[in-house]
């Protein structure tokens, strides 16, 4: 079934481990959260932008920037060990009174600072051609010596995918991980799934870590990303 309405939530809340405050600290000018917040309202294929939020602060930070807040998620939603699914139903049910399976939603995590709209464009539009849940991956080949894994029995390194003597013309198998750059999904059993490969490696950034963040100023006060709105 296609959507009649395509929503983005943004889940941030107001703890932080590894940096204190990060969803409104400045980058580069600019609060962190915001960065998705312009990125989903320049997106043609997305209706709505909401920010689901524990903190009065962050809720006034985005609305500033043109999402909204129109409540606050309950607190045990909120903690560092929350299930984020929880918050997105809550989210949903409070906004429409129930689950609708008309409605998709795009999860944008603050985090995640590098996108385009034509990247969530596509992304929100693959319903149309009958996907029901799209999530961000990076593709890897990996061969017979590629991955390792410790082997119990001997405490040393064995190839993950080697089945006896691992020939030059064995073809790889083509692995993919996921990242948390956006992804789509409908309220009811997912039928089709797509696989959205990020090859940008700018864009995989997620910022956890001050180390995260210093690169992440590095990237945009060189220029180095093109975000698609004219920043």
């Amino acid at each position: 079934m296609a959507c009649n309405e395509v929503i983005a939530i943004i889940p941030a809340r107001g703890g932080s481990k590894g940096i204190p405050r990060k969803n409104i600290r400045e980058l580069c000018g600019k609060p962190l959260v915001a960065y998705s917040i312009e990125t989903a309202l320049a997106a043609k294929q997305i209706h709505r932008v909401i920010v689901s939020t524990d903190d009065e602060e962050i809720a006034e930070v985005s609305r500033r920037y043109g999402a909204e807040v129109p409540f606050l998620r309950p607190r045990e939603m909120a903690t560092s060990v929350s299930n984020v699914a929880e918050a997105f139903n809550y989210t949903v049910e409070k906004l429409y009174g129930w689950l609708p399976d008309d409605i998709g939603v795009v999860a944008l995590y603050p985090t995640h600072p590098f996108r385009t709209p034509a990247m969530l464009d596509k992304i929100a539009g693959l319903h149309e051609q009958g996907y029901d849940s799209v999530i961000t991956v990076r593709h890897l080949e990996a061969r017979g010596n590629s991955l390792l894994r410790i082997d119990p029995a001997e405490g040393r390194l064995r190839p993950t995918l080697a089945r006896g003597d691992v020939r030059r013309r064995d073809a790889g198998i083509r692995c993919s991980r996921p990242y948390g750059l956006a992804s789509f999904f409908q309220f009811k059993p997912s039928k089709r799934q797509y696989l959205y490969g990020i090859r940008d490696r700018i864009s995989l950034i997620d910022i956890d870590y001050e180390e995260d963040f210093l690169l992440a100023e590095e990237i945009v006060q060189r220029g180095l990303f093109d975000f698609g709105i004219g920043q």
